[in-house]
């Protein structure tokens, strides 16, 4: 049935979750799992309550610096952000101009905060909830907090069916929020302040091979 859905998604292009109910005659309740399982996998996204297929983007042309580097430049870069290698070492490594790697460094950011923020539209869509207002370096983030894991949004999200966490829920909150601000004390400056929450967050809890992993299969 997923695969059914995932051609009628493609067919409809943008849509809301009646108007898919009507065309697909499948209830609800039975589709609001399907579709959110697309999201995670990056097939479908929504936003403010219509979905929308994603439809492939070749990352050379998302990203045209990627066209300048052989893919094993750009490997020996994702291992070396995946480490946490300065970016001044990662350019005598690879014999390549810091600035070049700093743009690598905020394109595989980007990457992942919109992986998350897309999550975070499908969490938010289906269970709306008051936003943990928080302040970095004198500047206002917005914070959520779904299935144990807490998301970064650069807008505020709002709704009338705003809820407040549970207490358990602020509990968890506070103890992952300390993390990331006791990560985020260690940069030096607050250029794409969100994009550097999203990462710390992403990097909560793994690996090496676990981030290699996820965020080779981002890219690519």
């Amino acid at each position: 049935m997923t695969e059914r859905i995932l051609q009628l998604c493609k067919r409809l292009n943008k849509f809301t979750l009646d108007e898919i109910v009507t065309i697909s005659e499948i209830p609800a309740n039975k589709l609001l799992p399907i579709l959110n399982e697309l999201i995670v996998e990056n097939k479908l996204y929504l936003e403010n309550n219509v979905y929308y297929f994603k439809k492939k983007q070749n990352i050379f042309n998302q990203y045209p610096i990627f066209k300048y580097y052989p893919k094993t430049t750009i490997d020996i870069l994702l291992r070396c952000f995946c480490e946490s290698v300065v970016t001044t070492k990662v350019s005598h490594i690879l014999s390549i101009g810091e600035p070049q790697v700093q743009k690598f460094y905020t394109i595989f950011r980007t990457i992942i905060y919109n992986w998350q923020k897309k999550l975070l539209d499908n969490f938010y869509s289906n269970d709306p909830q008051n936003a943990r207002h928080r302040v970095f370096f004198d500047k206002e983030v917005y914070l959520y907090f779904y299935d144990g894991q807490v998301f970064i949004s650069k807008n505020l999200l709002r709704s009338k069916k705003d809820k407040t966490l549970t207490g358990q829920d602020k509990a968890d909150f506070t103890t992952i929020y300390c993390y990331i601000s006791r990560n985020l004390t260690h940069n030096q400056n607050v250029h794409n302040l969100e994009l550097k929450i999203a990462e710390i967050i992403w990097r909560k809890g793994k690996d090496f091979k676990s981030m290699y992993a996820d965020l080779y299969n981002l890219i690519n």
